[in-house]
This record gives structure tokens, sequence and C-alpha cells, in this order.
């Protein structure tokens, strides 16, 4: 059978276009993106919104999850950082865990074959 791993993406909003096309010039063709908040190194802080001091230390960020097993885990590890490399504290975090099973509800296929398209078997 072969490995299957969820690669985890957490970056800035703003880079989430840049992120899908880099995604999909490796073969990439499904995602999850999910809208969240979080805060790593830099904490947040206090800020203003409509005049009013407000504590903002969970800041915007967007999760993009993909399931692989045909792609490497490095060469989506590899598109990532070329998106997000930067010198800049909150540039992204990448997170890489091992999947047991993956069932395709509409027709049933599971791990592998649930991973593919039908132009790619």
């Amino acid at each position: 059978m072969a490995k299957m791993s969820n690669v985890t993406i957490i970056i800035n909003p703003d880079k989430l276009a840049e992120m899908k096309t880099a995604l999909n010039q490796i073969g990439i063709r499904g995602m999850t993106v999910t809208h969240v908040e979080g805060c790593g190194t830099q904490l947040g802080g206090m800020g203003r919104y409509r005049g009013n001091e407000v504590d903002i230390s969970l800041l915007p960020k967007t999760k993009i999850e993909v399931i692989v097993s045909k792609i490497p885990v490095q060469t989506v590890i590899d598109a990532a950082l070329e998106v997000l490399k930067s010198e800049s504290i909150g540039a992204g975090k990448i997170f890489v865990y091992d999947v047991e099973k993956v069932v395709r509800a509409r027709t049933g296929e599971t791990d592998y074959d649930a991973l593919q398209y039908k132009d790619e078997k």
C-alpha cells in the first residue's frame, strides 16, 4: 500500500492565491482551505478598531490541507517553501502527518485509489 500523508500549511491569507498556483503546478488537484486565527512567535498585540483599543492576540491565518500519496511529500514542502520563504516572522508553518485511511464517499474507493482522479490511474 502506498504511504499517504496529510500536509498542512499555515500561511498568511495574502499568500493563498500564490500557494494554490504553486501546488497546482506540481500536480496537487485537491485541497481544503480553512480561514483560521492563531499566533506564534509574533503573539499578536493591541490594535485599534473603530477608535477603540482591542486585543488582537489571534491573527488571521489560512490553513491549507492536502493529502498526498503519488506526489512526494518533499515536493509539496519545497513548493510551499518557494512561496513562503521570508525574513519575516509569521511567514507560516508546514506540518506533515501520516494518514491511515481514505475513503471516497461517492464510489467507496479506498486509500491510494480514493486519492486518484480517473485520468491519473
